[in-house]
């Protein structure tokens, strides 16, 4: 041992152990360390034992679920859409597959690969998808709602970044056709306009799920045992509009407006005894199936949203008011003042001058003195109540969207012109709706109905709703309604409204011509509103229709505007219910259809749709792009025709790049079909192809599209 231990030893061994440890700091502290060591080895103890408790019992089913998830994903079973109908069970709107394309960029291996297909199979920008593909966040999407044959190649990419969804995209049969009824949904399939926005609630449906395991190898496969909800899908509508009249109604409307110069045009018509809107239109339209060229002011229904000066067609308010009161009667001889009758606040003026006459010719001739001098008879709260009950001044509370009430002052805000000008349809508002529902009233006795579009509601089970028509008031009494309505036949046999006349049919009705209100609130002197209100057949009416041109440019006058397009729609009409199929190539009948634009869709939609479009289709092949049809779209063929078709897989040469057309379709479509023909183009404008210019160098197709 060494000598250096032996004085401490010893010191140790001679140490006296009765001696009192407070005399001994260094035993003292020695057991004050032992202490704290216990107590944290004790307080460490009681907290994991707390830690167990919070985790095992009152968190316990929280962490079971996060553990149960690290091997179960939930898949969302979609809904499908409610499909809308018309009166008679045509298809309005549908839908169809697409595929949808997202990415995980923190686990893909393989974004230059999905960039390089995307662009060149879909044209869409490489920096825009790159910068995509290189965020931070678990899931981007990279473009949605796209025709899975033109990405095929997707499919053979292995990549677990890569996320592939099939998507119901909805599809409008016929495009353009009651767009602004029907309106439109957005990428989400949720209702934007119209319709689908007013009942979205109703058509939407409600996703169900499944639940997938996961095995150690993160494979996902379905278990019996695994909860699962079947989707609920949204329910159909039924709409009160005939898609045949309201065909007819757009091409005659369009037709007409053209051939005037105007702007644009309104057309609705309604039947009288229940108040079913049949068809609604106002131009220009949109084509609900092409979202990227939908204009938000295309989308107005304006025969509900905008007002107007009605002028003459509120000369049946006027008639039957003063019939009903008593103040004047068909043979009662009137003063027509030369054309000319003047007061200390201004002079009323006819076009038609005369100075004397039966108020039956009066109204024949639409005179604006006889019909100001009839007004001004009636007491200014009666004449108010008449206005009133006509559903003027009111919203009629029909099923759309964005309804107003028009303008209509009280009585006790009248000027001494104020009944003179309202007299024939001045120093008041209206909307296009409340006018024909005014002469769908004297059609139908006196009796004003609810108009309405949202006929039923229903699904496979049951009705959600089955709407029956509301009776709103009498308005005036079924004798003075009967004599109301022989005056407006002379109108059109003998008066202002002779361009109306139908062979073989009667019709009331009555010639409008209005000036425009402008940005001030004054009436322009240079813009008119050219029109013509009546039903059909005028003894036993079954139409009530109103036809408005927006500032015609050839004529200012209802009579050379408005009415011919009346007469051609009801000669349509006509034809129609008699079975005599004399009708324009244009449109379609009652045993004939149009044939669509098929060309740049895929085949398996096509084929989905066949029994929408009543036609067979029959092609090359079963999968692909047509790009060719016959017979071609716009022609009216037997109902289940066949329609030939070719088409064309990706990637695959044409032939002769000459036999397809792809002037009148959307931009994108028209890009679509060519790429898909490994056609190169080039584009000038944006919108709708307008025109196409081919050539050919070497065995490259070239094709310059010009676009508006």
């Amino acid at each position: 041992m060494s000598n250096k231990l032996l004085p401490y030893l010893n010191e140790l061994l001679s140490a006296d152990p009765s001696i009192d440890e407070k005399e001994h700091p260094r035993n003292k502290n020695k057991h004050w360390k032992f202490l704290l060591i216990v107590s944290l080895v004790a307080l460490g103890i009681v907290a994991v034992i707390i830690r167990l408790f919070v985790v095992q019992v009152v968190n316990g089913d929280k962490y079971s679920e996060m553990a149960k998830r690290q091997h179960e994903s939930k898949m969302v079973l979609p809904a499908q859409r409610g499909i809308i109908y018309d009166r008679n069970g045509k298809v309005l709107a549908t839908n169809i597959m697409t595929l949808s394309i997202a990415i995980d960029p923190k686990i893909s291996t393989k974004k230059t690969k999905i960039i390089e297909i995307l662009s060149k199979n879909l044209n869409l920008n490489k920096n825009v998808l790159t910068r995509k593909v290189n965020t931070k966040k678990r899931f981007v999407w990279l473009v949605r709602g796209v025709n899975p044959d033109l990405v095929e190649e997707l499919y053979d990419v292995k990549d677990k970044g890569l996320i592939l969804v099939d998507e119901p995209r909805r599809y409008y049969p016929y495009g353009e056709v009651a767009s602004q009824i029907i309106g439109y949904t957005n990428i989400d399939n949720k209702g934007i306009s119209g319709i689908e926005y007013l009942n979205d609630s109703s058509l939407k449906g409600k996703d169900g799920f499944i639940m997938l395991q996961r095995d150690a190898r993160q494979r996902e496969y379905a278990s019996a045992e695994m909860p699962k909800v079947e989707p609920h899908n949204g329910y159909n509508i039924q709409l009160t509009l005939d898609v045949e009249l309201q065909r007819i109604l757009e091409f005659e409307l369009s037709k007409g407006i053209e051939w005037s110069g105007a702007k644009g045009g309104i057309g609705v018509s309604i039947k009288p005894q229940t108040g079913e809107v049949l068809a609604i239109a106002n131009f220009p339209l949109y084509n609900p199936n092409d979202r990227s060229s939908i204009k938000f002011e295309n989308t107005k229904l304006k025969a509900i949203t905008d007002e107007y000066a009605p002028g003459s067609t509120f000369k049946l308010i006027t008639t039957a008011a003063g019939l009903q009161e008593g103040v004047i009667s068909e043979t009662d001889t009137v003063n027509g003042h030369n054309g000319e009758l003047s007061f200390s606040w201004g002079t009323i003026r006819d076009v038609h001058k005369f100075s004397k006459s039966t108020f039956k010719e009066a109204v024949w001739y639409s005179s604006n003195i006889v019909m100001s001098s009839v007004a001004d008879k009636i007491s200014d709260g009666k004449f108010y109540s008449y206005v009133r009950n006509f559903g003027f001044g009111n919203e009629l509370d029909i099923d759309l969207p964005g309804e107003i009430a028009g303008k209509v002052k009280k009585p006790e805000q009248f000027y001494k012109s104020s009944k003179r000008y309202m007299g024939h349809g001045y120093d008041m508002t209206a909307t296009p709706l409340q006018v024909v529902n005014a002469y769908a009233t004297v059609a139908n006795n006196g009796v004003m109905m609810q108009p309405y579009l949202l006929k039923r509601v229903y699904d496979k089970e049951h009705d959600l709703i089955n709407k029956e028509p509301i009776r709103i008031r009498k308005v005036i009494d079924e004798e003075i309604a009967n004599r109301v309505r022989k005056l407006f036949i002379g109108v059109v046999d003998s008066g202002s409204g002779k361009r109306a006349r139908v062979e073989g049919m009667k019709i009331a009705g009555k010639t409008g011509t209005s000036q425009r209100i402008n940005e001030f609130g004054k009436y322009s002197k240079s813009e008119y509103y050219a029109s013509f209100a009546g039903f059909f057949p005028a003894n036993n009416p079954e139409v009530a229709m109103l036809i408005i041109v927006d500032t015609p440019t050839k004529s200012i006058y209802g009579g050379v505007n408005a009415a011919p397009i009346f007469k051609e729609i009801a000669t349509r009409w006509l034809q129609l219910r008699s079975g005599k199929m004399n009708i324009p190539v244009k449109e379609e009948g009652k045993d004939s259809v149009l044939v669509p634009n098929l060309i740049g869709m895929n085949y398996t939609d096509v084929e989905n749709l066949k029994s929408y479009f009543h036609l067979e289709i029959e092609g090359n092949k079963k999968s692909g792009m047509i790009f060719f049809q016959n017979p071609k779209a716009g022609d009216v063929v037997a109902k289940n025709s066949k329609i030939l078709v070719q088409l064309i897989s990706r990637n695959k040469k044409l032939t002769d790049f000459k036999i397809f057309d792809v002037t009148g379709m959307p931009l994108r479509r028209a890009l679509n079909l060519l790429h898909t023909s490994n056609v190169l183009t080039k584009v000038h404008g944006t919108g709708i192809v307008k025109s196409q210019k081919w050539s050919k160098d070497g065995d490259v197709v070239y094709c310059t599209l010009t676009c508006e």
